[in-house]
């Protein structure tokens, strides 16, 4: 089951030493985010997403796993520290989050890859805040 599409933006350095990242999109993913505070503080944002990614409904062609993309910097990966959007936006390439702020963005804080079962089964895990 799914609900929508997501935007992920995924980190690299350019030939002149400089981070960036680099969308691609994702088309059938089931995303639920929630949004909350910190208890402590009372006013800092604790807004967090759970994203699956269901294998058999979406293209993996290009996927690579980090260690791979890093040496390539070609296709694309789930990886710790990427960014990731509901749905499909305009933007393909950005310095940095500040140039999608008109986006609700979150940061990737886990990516687990559920291979087991049967293939139908099989989806990635993302967790982010």
């Amino acid at each position: 089951m799914t609900n929508t599409g997501m935007s992920v933006f995924n980190k690299f350095t350019d030939n002149n030493k400089n981070v960036r990242f680099k969308k691609h999109y994702i088309e059938n993913v089931f995303w639920d985010d929630s949004q909350g505070i910190n208890r402590n503080t009372g006013s800092e944002k604790e807004d967090k997403v759970n994203v699956y990614i269901p294998k058999n409904k979406n293209d993996l062609s290009k996927y690579k796993k980090p260690k791979e993309y890093a040496k390539t910097g070609t296709g694309w990966t789930l990886e710790n520290d990427d960014l990731i959007i509901k749905g499909k936006v305009e933007e393909t390439e950005v310095k940095g989050i500040k140039e999608l702020s008109k986006y609700e963005v979150f940061t990737i804080t886990l990516v687990d890859d559920k291979d087991f079962g049967s293939p139908n089964m099989h989806h990635f895990e993302i967790r982010g805040n």
